[in-house]
């Protein structure tokens, strides 16, 4: 059996799914009963693999959330912030906020440590219209293959 999250853990566990569903319901059209609910999925992960995994997944969905509405105009975040806040939800600007704070943490690191910091870097390499510099995709790129070659040694 697996150990519980720290309250911590815990609490950022229940933001995130809080923000997940409320996307994946509201904005992206997932009923609340269909298999591929952030609900139904986040209880199958727990099941097979834990809550902390559950928690992992949690992070990257919700960075996939901010890579999706990193081209949406701020009156439109602004609505959906409202709709989350109205919701008693973590809004979309509270969760970029963190994700701009784990890049800079990445970055002044000059390592990736896990899954979900490696897709949040992924995320930001990949989109051109981010506007990074070629100098900073190229060691974002760097840190990513560095991952990669340590994930590649450990299988």
């Amino acid at each position: 059996m697996t150990r519980p999250l720290s309250p911590e853990r815990e609490r950022e566990f229940q933001e995130l799914m809080g923000f997940v569903s409320f996307y994946a319901t509201h904005v992206s059209g997932v009923s609340q009963t269909s298999t591929l609910s952030i609900e139904s999925v986040c209880a199958s992960i727990i099941e097979q693999h834990g809550k902390s995994k559950a928690l992992e997944g949690l992070r990257q969905a919700a960075n996939d959330v901010i890579e999706e509405l990193s081209d949406k105009r701020a009156a439109g975040v602004a609505v959906l912030d409202e709709a989350l806040r109205a919701s008693g939800l973590i809004t979309v600007s509270e969760i970029r906020r963190r994700y701009a704070s784990s890049y800079k943490r990445i970055t002044k690191r000059g390592t990736i440590r896990n899954d979900t910091e490696y897709y949040l870097i992924n995320g930001i390499v990949v989109d051109f219209g981010n506007g990074i510099s070629d100098e900073e995709r190229a060691a974002l790129q760097l840190l990513l293959d560095r991952y990669e070659a340590a994930a590649k040694g450990k299988t």
